[in-house]
This record gives structure tokens, sequence and C-alpha cells, in this order.
């Protein structure tokens, strides 16, 4: 795995949260529905939730365009 993309396990946990949610890997969800998603399910709070995606986003892991949360597709 590449090193510059290593996650925590919280923010791995969230992202196949995020991934079922949105339907598979190269799909999308709106923001507001990947936040309740990771609120709801990993009993975080918002400010976690926040957090999280902004780990998923910083390492490519999900992008965000127009309040839409996508799942990038990766080589692994």
């Amino acid at each position: 795995m590449d090193e510059g993309r290593r996650i925590p396990p919280f923010a791995d946990d969230t992202l196949a949260l995020l991934t079922d949610a949105a339907g598979g890997i190269g799909e999308n969800l709106p923001r507001d529905e990947a936040i309740d998603v990771i609120t709801d399910v990993e009993r975080f709070s918002e400010a976690d939730a926040e957090t999280a995606l902004a780990q998923l986003e910083s390492r490519g892991y999900i992008y965000v365009v127009d309040e839409q949360v996508y799942i990038t597709p990766t080589d692994e």
C-alpha cells in the first residue's frame, strides 16, 4: 500500500460505510447523507464525521464536488 494514502482505522471503517451507502466504488452520495451515515452507524459526532471525511479526501479516497461525495476508484 502507498504510505501516503494510508488512513487510520476509523477512516477505513468510514470508507467502507460510505462505499456501501453509495452503492460501490466510483459511485456518489450527497454530502449530508454521508454525514448521516457516519454519525448513525459509527455513532460519531458531526465533528468526528467531518474529520473522517477530511482524512479520506486528503488522501484521495473520496472527493467532493457540488456537495456530492464520490468514492474514488483505486488500484487496490
